[in-house]
């Protein structure tokens, strides 16, 4: 899901369902890891917030969770250490938990998987998803919407 609709947008801070971003990002920073909707829904609960608010704030703020908002010895966002991975006789493998989540894995699906100089390089599309957004990012130059001046050129050569 691209984070164009507004309900996918970072509420302002100081607000009721900012709130609830702020705990599950501490919640996250503490400890290392994504932070549980339950966990998030307790917190807020306590402080006077309807858990309703909580839950529906919680899943919107994990899907534009980013895993670089986690402190760590992590290298770059998503890193993490080397494993040892074991290889079955049919091929697969398993991955760890701790892969899985720095990979922004967080259900069954499918990767892109490479080989690269005798390297495997799997990504997850959330990942590649994040990755063109912050290309985009970078490329915007604020003069207004691409896909305007395309049809606006179209029209203008008709």
């Amino acid at each position: 899901m691209v984070a164009t609709n507004a309900a996918y947008v970072k509420p302002a801070a100081g607000t009721k369902t900012g709130r609830v971003w702020e705990i599950a990002d501490k919640i996250s920073r503490q400890s290392g890891r994504l932070a549980q909707r339950k966990q998030v829904i307790d917190a807020f609960v306590a402080e006077g917030g309807n858990a309703n608010t909580a839950s529906t704030q919680y899943a919107y703020w994990k899907l534009l969770f980013d895993a670089s908002t986690l402190p760590s010895t992590r290298s770059a966002p998503g890193s993490t250490e080397k494993f040892n991975l074991q290889v079955a006789q049919d091929g697969r493998v398993l991955i760890p938990a701790e892969i899985r989540e720095a990979m922004l894995i967080r259900e069954a699906g499918t990767l892109t998987a490479r080989v690269e100089n005798g390297e495997l390089r799997i990504m997850a599309p959330k990942v590649a998803l994040l990755r063109i957004q912050q290309l985009i990012k970078k490329m915007d130059n604020s003069e207004g919407s691409a896909v305007d001046e395309l049809i606006a050129e179209r029209k203008a050569e008709v």
